[in-house]
């Protein structure tokens, strides 16, 4: 998430944005957001793990109570571009890797006309 943080505004001028989504409660994330220091990735929480992993395919770890790593890249009409799925911290979107992706897109729909 500091990743992403940092490159905020590149993401922005390429119209895009970053946010997070927790099933932790809202102290819990809330410190997590403040703690990473955080200012342009937006912090979502108190989600159902059961319901997300069920509506997107993330994978969960029962035991632990966690939704594990779960990155999409969306498209401005809320469609899934690229997803990405891991059980820990290799194989993440990145935010440079999202950014070219994003690029590429765009650049691919105005080929296109």
């Amino acid at each position: 998430m500091v990743d992403f943080d940092g490159a905020g505004s590149l993401l922005k001028t390429l119209g895009a944005s970053v946010v997070a989504l927790s099933v932790d409660d809202k102290e819990t994330t809330q410190g997590l957001s403040d703690g990473l220091q955080l200012r342009t990735v937006k912090m979502l929480h108190s989600a159902d793990m059961d319901e997300v992993s069920s509506l997107t395919g993330a994978y969960t770890e029962e035991g632990r109570g966690i939704l594990h790593a779960t990155g999409f890249i969306l498209s401005p009409g809320g469609k899934v571009a690229q997803a990405c799925y891991s059980t820990g911290p290799i194989g993440r979107f990145t935010a440079l890797d999202t950014m070219r992706i994003i690029r590429f897109v765009q650049q691919m729909r105005q080929r296109q006309g």
